[in-house]
């Protein structure tokens, strides 16, 4: 599953370079998410010893960048081929520690209306890990995520143009589920949950 997706999505964004417009779109979108079980928690302390807070590194959290290709199949479905890089961080006196990912998706997606699309489809996220920095900059821990699915709700600010190859702005809401576990049991023996809502910006050409 793992390296068809990846070759689906590669061989879609060759297909979006060449094919002619507009059946086959780029596309590309930033958000954020929200979720997820916490794979790390601490608190912080001032100067002093004293407890100021607390913190945590959650799996589902965190800034995410996506590029991919749409292609058209027909006037009111298409699939989207995409991957994408998700990183979250925690950052303190001296110390840091980030939760990276690189989710690889194939999605279809059905336009209930000329600006609104609902798209299901699968993930499979690659290179999880939790790095540390400053003061724990020797962590490095990689994690295995289970296969995902995907529901994602879609609005265009425009309407497309099924004539010529122009840009085109939207935004998504969507819901992430999958699991990590850590490939080494002596760091986390438990399975995580990465579910997640997410909300951002979308892009195609």
């Amino acid at each position: 599953m793992k390296k068809s997706l990846i070759g689906l999505a590669l061989a879609c964004a060759a297909l979006g370079a060449s094919a002619d417009a507009p059946r086959v779109r780029l596309f590309a979108s930033a958000g954020y998410g929200f979720g997820g079980d916490p794979l790390m928690e601490g608190t912080w302390v001032d100067g002093n010893g004293q407890q100021t807070g607390t913190w945590d590194l959650k799996a589902g959290k965190g800034t995410a960048l996506a590029l991919g290709a749409d292609l058209r199949v027909t006037d009111r479905f298409s699939l989207q081929a995409s991957m994408g890089y998700q990183r979250e961080s925690v950052d303190g006196a001296g110390s840091n520690f980030a939760f990276s990912r690189v989710p690889v998706e194939l999605l279809g997606f059905y336009s209930l209306t000329d600006r609104l699309r609902l798209g299901l489809g699968v993930r499979k996220t690659q290179s999880a890990k939790i790095q540390g920095g400053g003061t724990y900059d020797y962590i490095n821990e990689p994690y295995e995520a289970s296969g995902g699915a995907v529901i994602e709700g879609q609005y265009l600010f425009g309407t497309p143009s099924r004539t010529e190859r122009a840009p085109m702005f939207g935004m998504y809401l969507r819901f992430v589920n999958e699991t990590y576990k850590a490939r080494r049991t002596a760091w986390d023996a438990k399975e995580r949950s990465g579910d997640h809502l997410a909300f951002g910006l979308l892009f195609y050409y």
